[in-house]
């Protein structure tokens, strides 16, 4: 008779878990990621005469601007002016 109850709670244990969620049975949610609006976030506008090598420098401002990291944009900003000046690379519409 032990044994039986036993088995009868795992089983119900094993059921009642895969019924419900981690988030139903323990009140978890998981938070929302936010992003920050801004008007970086349109279309990517690519500098005219590049290469992809420097492009991606760009990109890379782009996407910090988008998400409001200004600190990241700052730093990434001023390695694209030091590749601007050594290599003549136009302008980056996202690093002011």
């Amino acid at each position: 008779m032990k044994k039986r109850k036993i088995l009868f709670f795992a089983l119900f244990t094993f059921l009642a878990i895969t019924m419900f969620s981690c988030e139903e049975l323990f009140g978890l949610e998981e938070e929302e990621e936010s992003v920050v609006e801004t008007v970086a976030c349109g279309d990517y506008n690519r500098p005219n005469n590049i290469d992809n090598q420097f492009d991606y420098q760009c990109q890379a401002a782009y996407a910090y601007k988008c998400n409001g990291q200004t600190e990241a944009l700052a730093s990434q900003c001023a390695y694209y002016k030091q590749l601007q000046k050594e290599f003549n690379l136009p302008d980056c519409d996202y690093c002011d």
